[in-house]
């Protein structure tokens, strides 16, 4: 490092006669402080021997002035190693040092260390489960556990029956895992009340993560286990044919095999492609601002989901959340929904395989006889999303719950709604929801002639064999 001789280097020569001003004032001035080739009247020579002794003095401070740097050196090593002690130390010290670091953290996390008292342990905050062990008894009243969890307990016990595998974990050394019942008990509790995360916690004595990752980790479980079982597309001919003649036998339409319907589930306005999911229609007719993702499914007479479409943006219409489902992309595609109908609401085109009412104004007798039939079919889809929005109330409102995890959400819903509609489990009647999603008709809505056609012959059948219902005329 390069020093100046001079003590203001941003100074000339012609700028320091004020500075011998205030010097020239002075008593006395500093010893050893002088200024060379400036003029001083004053100045004369010292004696040779006055000389000597100067310069022996100067000597002894000059001795001084290395000394006291010696002593800062030493003070400022000091300084960097209580800062930086690993750097002072040799490589071999450092080395030691952190095994030893190490050592002594594994004692005192396994609980069999016996370090210093200012060491820190491991800590865990203390919740109370006496919510959770009163519900596990076996005595716990059954009409309080349906209240509790939407469902019986023998039909809970089949859920963990079949996720057991699945959900279960190992024991660690630092805590043993959560069992299998609790875990599967968590996912349904939140699911059926829709409760805050932190209420979850409360019930169940876990910290509010540990509550989230269980609700998202059993929603996988019942995705991935679960839905093939319990929610596929009837694939035998017998069940097929059961299928129609109920349909018929309750609506007088024949070869119908499912009603389909669309619903929107609110949710938290997305950090990305936000203007893909904002919900007009619910904006308008809420005077709120909505965002929304949808669950498309077409269900059997008895309000069984066969088929579901999750995970679309709330600003796509029926129509077009429907040509982007495999319900079209893949089964009408390959010919599986030749030999019957879905019947849809007026949201939906009408094509080979979709049947749909008349979209007229003026409508005729037979027509509004034909629409009549079909809205009872649609009414069967409707009120199956009423239950599944009834019983998982979750659904109702917006949720907190990641985009990209909320189809695993709501597909374990679907399937928890297809085991309990199986197993005949009554629902209270607080707990009814009745949807409303506003139907926009496509502009073209009639992509089929035939099926034109074939929806003319079936009108003309209703009426003319008496089956039209007439009621509203």
């Amino acid at each position: 490092m390069e020093v100046s001789a001079f003590p203001f280097p941003y100074l000339h020569d012609d700028e320091c006669s004020h500075l011998l001003g205030l010097f020239q004032d002075m008593d006395s001035a500093p010893s050893g402080f002088e200024f060379e080739n400036v003029g001083n009247d004053n100045t004369r020579k010292r004696p040779r021997k006055e000389e000597e002794a100067v310069n022996g003095s100067d000597k002894a401070a000059s001795g001084d002035i290395l000394a006291l740097d010696e002593e800062a050196k030493q003070q400022v090593k000091t300084m960097d190693g209580y800062y930086n002690h690993d750097v002072a130390r040799p490589k071999r010290q450092r080395k030691a040092s952190v095994e030893e670091t190490a050592s002594a953290a594994s004692d005192i996390a396994s609980g069999s260390g016996s370090g210093p008292s200012h060491h820190r342990r491991l800590w865990v905050k203390e919740r109370t489960t006496d919510w959770w062990d009163r519900v596990s008894r076996p005595d716990f009243p059954e009409e309080e556990f349906r209240r509790e969890f939407r469902m019986s307990r023998p039909t809970f016990d089949l859920i963990c029956e079949e996720l057991d595998a699945t959900v279960t974990k190992k024991n660690t050394m630092l805590r043993d895992a959560i069992p299998a019942p609790k875990r599967v008990a968590v996912c349904v509790w939140r699911l059926a009340t829709g409760a805050p995360l932190r209420h979850v916690s409360e019930r169940f004595g876990l910290g509010i993560s540990t509550c989230h990752k269980l609700v998202i980790e059993v929603c996988r479980a019942i995705y991935d286990v679960m839905m093939p079982k319990y929610l596929h597309w009837p694939s035998s001919d017998p069940e097929i044919q059961s299928t129609k003649r109920k349909f018929e036998s309750n609506h007088k339409i024949p070869n119908v095999v499912g009603s389909i319907y669309t619903t929107h589930i609110p949710i938290i306005a997305p950090k990305v492609h936000v203007a893909a999911y904002f919900n007009k229609r619910h904006t308008e007719r809420n005077q709120k601002t909505s965002y929304s993702i949808t669950v498309q499914g077409v269900v059997n007479a008895e309000g069984i989901f066969t088929d579901v479409c999750i995970g679309n943006p709330g600003s796509l219409t029926d129509d077009q959340i429907l040509d982007k489902s495999s319900l079209s992309n893949q089964r009408a595609a390959r010919g599986m929904l030749r030999d019957g109908w879905i019947v849809g609401n007026g949201g939906f085109p009408l094509t080979d395989w979709l049947l749909v009412p008349y979209a007229r104004q003026n409508l005729t007798w037979t027509q509004h006889g034909f629409n009549e039939s079909v809205g009872g079919i649609q009414k069967v889809a409707t009120e199956a999303f009423g239950r599944l929005k009834g019983r998982w109330a979750c659904l109702q409102k917006r949720t907190e719950v990641k985009l990209q995890d909320l189809p695993y959400v709501l597909g374990a819903c679907c399937v928890l709604h297809n085991i309990c509609e199986m197993r005949k489990e009554e629902m209270a009647e607080g707990v009814k929801f009745e949807v409303f999603d506003d139907v926009t008709v496509p502009e073209d809505n009639i992509r089929s002639v035939a099926a034109s056609s074939a929806r003319d012959q079936i009108s003309h059948n209703l009426l003319h064999r008496g089956l039209a219902g007439t009621r509203t005329l």
